[in-house]
């Protein structure tokens, strides 16, 4: 019988993604983009804006940007979610992959309207590789970390090739803003009603990956963006999550565990 050559372990990277919310005529929506079927992680699937954390965003010129103090981001965020000092990157990174995948710059004054291009020019430097720092000026002057509340933490289970260490914040959609894909990494965008989007994936449409579907599912008890958004703000503990590849007899993958599901203790992972 072959035996198995030993592969190190992906580390999962930091990453940091933002559902963004409003009241539409059927109560709390929800900004979801359907990723390119060329993209090379969870091609196809509806999700929401977000990415891997880049060194750069936990710069202290990020720092010096933030529109509330050091202190009180690593209490919001890096106690609450166990990530420490960490938290300042992860903001900025959900900030900056928010617009760059769907052009909505949060925290910006209502209907704000930079210089003659408005938002294109800004976002199109962000693609040429500018930094959210180098861009706060014209966008408004801070970076409004305090517009993000952190709603959940996720680690993508051991075993998959590509890991990551996930903050999902939650956040009021800036008014005057218009959404807009990127067209590369994101081909469709979509406002949903959580309830909605459920009923459509049980269909066998509106595909959406575990933790999507997890997240959506959180979201379903609230009626609107503020009782959402007040929800989150009371939250005092929000300890990363594992969830870990349920195998069938041959070693393929047949779903996904969560802890206190039958099974899991058992499954392939980390503690």
């Amino acid at each position: 019988m072959r035996s198995r050559t030993p592969t190190a372990p992906v580390l999962p990277r930091p990453a940091a993604t933002t559902l963004i919310v409003r009241d539409g005529d059927a109560g709390l929506e929800v900004l979801m983009v359907r990723r390119s079927l060329q993209a090379s992680f969870m091609p196809g699937a509806y999700v929401f804006p977000g990415g891997a954390v880049d060194a750069v965003d936990g710069s202290p010129e990020h720092q010096a940007l933030c529109d509330e103090p050091a202190e009180r981001l690593l209490q919001r965020i890096g106690v609450v979610t166990q990530v420490g000092d960490q938290a300042l990157a992860y903001a900025v990174a959900a900030l900056r992959e928010c617009f760059e995948e769907c052009g909505l710059w949060l925290g910006a004054p209502d209907h704000h309207h930079p210089g003659d291009g408005g938002w294109a020019p800004l976002r199109a430097r962000l693609h040429a590789g500018a930094s959210m720092a180098a861009l706060a000026p014209a966008a408004g002057g801070l970076l409004a970390t305090s517009t993000l509340q952190p709603w959940s933490h996720w680690v993508t289970p051991v075993g998959l090739p590509k890991r990551f260490d996930t903050l999902f914040f939650v956040a009021r959609a800036p008014a005057g803003q218009v959404p807009e894909v990127d067209a590369g990494e994101t081909t469709t965008l979509a406002w949903v009603n959580p309830a909605a989007a459920l009923d459509d994936h049980g269909r066998g449409g509106f595909p959406m990956e575990f933790a999507t579907v997890s997240t959506v599912q959180s979201m379903r008890p609230f009626a609107s963006a503020a009782a959402l958004l007040a929800h989150a703000a009371a939250l005092t503990s929000l300890p990363p999550l594992h969830p870990r590849l349920k195998l069938d007899d041959s070693g393929r993958i047949a779903g996904v565990l969560l802890p206190g599901q039958p099974g899991y203790d058992a499954a392939p992972g980390v503690g």
